[in-house]
């Protein structure tokens, strides 16, 4: 291929990614002792699970930022009027407050405030730092064409959803913090005849297994 052809194929796939709107969304609390990684309060001290979640959360945005998109926002949720560490550690982002009364309307409101023509809407959590970010750019490209994207956690969540558009059903009556939380949204979006795509499971942050896997290395930090 002459090299003015190679030019002329790299500016139309430029053109197409800069023309689907990408939109990352983080989903995190603001740090508070006694709040935050309270599953692990039987093996670590409430200043231990205070400090786990900033360093996994801090873990989590830097690879948020390693991926291209359009907008990365942080969807928080504080106890205080203003989420004064947040904006110390993620002031590259943009800021939702999460607005619902449990995680499935707080999602589905998020989606839906990012919801435009066009645009690819991808919602992670804080608990798996070293989410490979070819699952997350993967999600944004089956958007394109598929309705849902799931990402399974091994404890029966997920640690990614994408939405082509918003949809309140799929989270409705599902139980949240429960190990079926993934096989009750996907039975929904079954239900609803939505086409999706499920995505490779991974590791959530949430037990003293996982802890122990994360500090021997058994959590793959692939790219």
């Amino acid at each position: 291929m002459c090299t003015t052809a190679v030019h002329m194929v790299k500016k139309i796939v430029k053109e197409e990614v800069v023309s689907v709107r990408r939109i990352l969304i983080v989903f995190a609390k603001e740090p508070q002792k006694g709040k935050v990684k309270t599953r692990l309060s039987r093996h670590l001290s409430q200043e231990g699970c205070l400090k786990l979640y900033k360093e996994l959360l801090a873990d989590t945005l830097g690879r948020a930022r390693k991926i291209k998109c359009s907008h990365k926002v942080l969807a928080y949720d504080s106890a205080s009027k203003k989420p004064v560490y947040l904006k110390k550690i993620a002031a590259d982002f943009q800021f939702y407050k999460q607005e619902g009364g449990d995680l499935g309307e707080r999602m589905f409101n998020a989606f839906k405030a990012y919801a435009a023509p066009g645009a690819c809407v991808v919602i992670i959590g804080s608990d798996s730092p070293n989410l490979p970010l070819t699952y997350i750019n993967r999600a944004f490209l089956e958007l394109s064409k598929r309705d849902l994207v799931l990402g399974p956690a091994y404890d029966g969540g997920y640690y990614l959803i994408g939405l082509k558009e918003p949809c309140r059903k799929i989270f409705k009556g599902v139980k949240w913090s429960c190990g079926s939380v993934f096989k009750e949204t996907l039975k929904r979006a079954r239900e609803l005849k939505k086409s999706t795509i499920i995505l490779p499971f991974w590791h959530d942050i949430d037990t003293a297994r996982d802890l122990r896997y994360l500090k021997q290395g058994k959590f793959s930090h692939a790219l």
